[in-house]
């Protein structure tokens, strides 16, 4: 039985290096323990994990590192936060980036590919080492103004369904703190391409001394995007082979923030709201002075947003055309989500999951007359529906309070 042994080598740390092996753990595929690359700069750390020998990168060992690294980094700060990524079985994760303040805000970038497309480390490690070099910005922390509570000399009581008894005293101004980036992009030959990057926050200043508010948004200048490279557009504007003549048919952005009961997690605003037809954008803002502003670009035919109260989860569904340029081509979007969880739960001193962002497209074949068609690789039969296929990436963003 020897040969059913599953290899679990740990990098030895060389330098500022890890020197990693690989260990299979199934039948099918060969994951590695990656090798880490420290980044010491003058404001930040990076810390770049990704394979040495072309095999992807095992997610439940890049959790349980990330976490230590992070804590490493930042050990005089009180919120520490992180993220990993969540794909499908057909995808593999094949790097991944952090970059810490010492402030605990981080700038996260996760790649994947399909299971069983070559992956090219020295390539992959270069990507790494060039974003590593751009330090992560962050507009100051401004306090507003404008005041929210109870004036000095007043106190309010208040009794919520549970009979519990809560005061609140003076008055505070609420502000949106950034803590950072997460970016995972998918290349999944021969289909397409998706990319989504959010910013995380908390309000921090706030007057509710139950609850901890997040939101799931674009920065305070509109960056951030979810964003569709169909096949079709990659192959016809980039030349690039690897891809076929596929559209965007729909895609989905899943913002769940019911992911441990025990915070007691509530979806409190998702953003836009309503139905909305395409091609056109519309101007979105969200939290409390200074606000996040941002657009959101309306696919032809439309984008259909739902919340469910009853799993705290906020759906988009973007419905293609699938002979506009729309979905031939590189689509951009952008939509936001605020949550709040139980404070005293949250701050025990251990990681949370707070919010996980999924971003999934569904691309159709591109063919106009109908039939039968292939191409060479696996053949692709239809009568009148042509064939599609889906991909999708997402995110589970982490907190540690204190």
């Amino acid at each position: 039985m020897r040969q059913k042994m599953v290899w679990f080598l740990l990098g030895v740390l060389v330098g500022s290096l890890f020197v990693a092996s690989a260990y299979p753990t199934n039948e099918s595929v060969q994951y590695s323990i990656p090798a880490i690359q420290k980044i010491t700069e003058s404001n930040y750390t990076a810390y770049l994990l990704y394979s040495e020998n072309s095999f992807p990168l095992d997610s439940d060992v890049l959790k349980s590192t990330v976490q230590t690294l992070v804590e490493e980094s930042a050990p005089n700060a009180k919120w520490h936060v992180y993220a990993v990524p969540e794909l499908p079985k057909s995808l593999v994760i094949t790097g991944y980036g952090i970059k810490v303040t010492e402030e605990g805000r981080v700038d996260i970038l996760i790649t994947a590919t399909r299971s069983g497309a070559p992956i090219l480390s020295d390539k992959i490690k270069d990507e790494l080492l060039q974003w590593s070099k751009k330090a992560p910005k962050f507009k100051p922390d401004i306090i507003p103004k404008e005041k929210i509570g109870v004036p000095e000399g007043w106190k309010v009581k208040a009794v919520d369904s549970n009979g519990n008894v809560k005061v609140y005293s003076g008055e505070s101004s609420p502000y949106w703190h950034n803590f950072g980036a997460l970016t995972i992009e998918v290349n999944d030959p021969p289909y397409g391409n998706i990319y989504a990057k959010f910013y995380a926050y908390g309000l921090w200043n706030d007057d509710d001394p139950s609850r901890e508010y997040f939101l799931v948004a674009p920065d305070e200048n509109g960056e951030g995007r979810y964003e569709i490279d169909p096949g079709y557009g990659l192959l016809e504007v980039e030349g690039n082979k690897n891809y076929k003549r596929y559209v965007a048919d729909s895609s989905k952005i899943i913002h769940n923030w019911n992911l441990e009961p025990n915070l007691d997690p509530q979806l409190d605003r998702a953003d836009p709201v309503g139905s909305l037809g395409g091609h056109t954008t519309t101007q979105v803002t969200v939290g409390y002075p200074p606000a996040v502003t941002f657009t959101v670009t309306i696919p032809d035919s439309k984008i259909l947003p739902a919340v469910d109260r009853s799993t705290e989860t906020a759906t988009w569904l973007l419905d293609f055309n699938m002979y506009s340029e729309d979905a031939k081509y590189s689509f951009k979007t952008n939509v936001a989500s605020e949550g709040h969880v139980n404070e005293n739960a949250l701050h025990d001193g251990q990681w949370h999951a707070i919010v996980n962002v999924k971003f999934q497209a569904t691309f159709k074949y591109y063919d106009v007359g109908g039939g039968t068609y292939s191409y060479s690789g696996p053949h692709i039969e239809w009568s009148s529906t042509p064939y599609k296929h889906d991909t999708w990436g997402a995110v589970t963003w982490y907190v540690k309070v204190g």
